[in-house]
């Protein structure tokens, strides 16, 4: 059985994916498997275990001959099944013009009737993006998954990056620091925490522990962690920014004690290190939707009526710019205080000195 797999959205999305791809791969043990995924997020998929080949769209540079190239090296594979996991106008055309004779997709997706195996959901409530996909995966012929666990493969030379990273940043101390990772970063403004936030937290963590702090985000977010370093301008803090590939940034995320973040890819990745505790900061989008997964998280978030609303210009900003209708922040992430999220590291750090005074 060749099998094709469409999901080509944000790297939190396709991570949220592949308890499904799992799920696929035990349902059909024998097949060849194929991940058509975008270049921002391909490291999700290059080395997991469940895919055996990864065809990578580079979406900010595709022209029309880079298209109709795809859809050649598509029709080349033979596919017996693909299955689309994001149900959107061009997953549906890829889906389509694959060639497979057997295309799976969600009901509600627009373009559907280029689809012959229609999975229903009406009746079944809304539900966190884990269980959606493996819903899809499961209709589709993929086996339950009890225990869904997100996989991001890395390698050793990703882990010796994360270690040289550290020793090369930071003054080594005879005392154990605690390393605390911050994400200012977003790929919607309105899901950003206030840059003068981190600034006052990672203030209050230096001067109380000691803390040494590591930004994170990706290519084109340096602006941000340009803004905290020149404030703070301690060697406690270290940037992160644009250095790192997804699977150098969980090697680098494995090796810190605390992660505050908003609703991110990164969050995500950090969701899925256990020794690793991530506060995550939530207001537009909803955490029971697309929330961290794992189990040493906590999630914080305002009661503003309002949210989540889903949306990536916030109506309640009065500050506008351009078209931008943002500043630096909106209502639901300002009102999440820098108090709130520094008393919680404080309380963790206190019980755990306390439980190893006692042992």
């Amino acid at each position: 059985m060749n099998i094709l797999i469409i999901k080509l959205s944000s790297i939190g999305d396709c991570l949220l994916a592949t308890p499904a791809i799992e799920s696929i791969r035990k349902g059909y043990p024998n097949s060849f498997i194929t991940w058509l995924i975008e270049d921002k997020a391909k490291d999700i998929a290059l080395l997991n275990p469940n895919v055996d080949e990864v065809i990578v769209i580079d979406k900010k540079n595709f022209k029309i001959k880079n298209y109709l190239s795809l859809i050649k090296k598509l029709r080349s594979r033979h596919y017996d099944l693909s299955i689309d996991l994001q149900g959107v106008d061009r997953t549906s055309i890829f889906s389509f013009l694959s060639g497979a004779p057997v295309r799976y997709v969600e009901d509600y997706a627009d373009l559907g009737f280029l689809s012959n195996k229609k999975i229903a959901r009406r009746g079944r409530p809304l539900e966190h993006a884990v269980k959606f996909y493996l819903f899809l995966a499961e209709k589709s012929g993929g086996e339950k998954i009890e225990e869904p666990k997100l996989t991001l493969v890395t390698s050793e030379e990703d882990k010796k990056f994360a270690s040289d990273f550290l020793e090369s940043s930071f003054v080594k101390s005879t005392k154990k620091n605690i390393f605390i990772g911050i994400n200012p970063a977003g790929a919607w403004k309105t899901k950003r925490w206030p840059v003068k936030y981190f600034i006052e937290l990672s203030k209050k963590l230096i001067n109380s522990f000691n803390a040494n702090i590591v930004i994170f985000g990706g290519k084109g977010e340096e602006h941000l962690s340009k803004e905290i370093l020149n404030i703070l301008n301690k060697p406690n803090v270290v940037s992160a920014v644009g250095k790192t590939t997804l699977k150098q940034a969980k090697e680098l995320l494995a090796k810190m004690d605390y992660f505050v973040t908003s609703d991110s890819g990164l969050m995500h990745i950090a969701s899925s290190i256990w020794t690793l505790k991530t506060i995550a900061l939530f207001g537009p989008t909803d955490p029971e939707l697309t929330g961290p997964v794992g189990k040493n998280f906590t999630v914080l978030r305002d009661n503003l009526i309002c949210i989540p609303c889903f949306k990536k210009v916030c109506p309640l900003n009065k500050n506008k710019i351009g078209n931008n209708n943002l500043t630096e922040c909106v209502l639901c992430m300002k009102r999440i205080m820098p108090d709130i999220v520094f008393d919680i590291i404080k309380q963790d750090l206190t019980i755990n000195k306390e439980i190893n005074r006692i042992t």
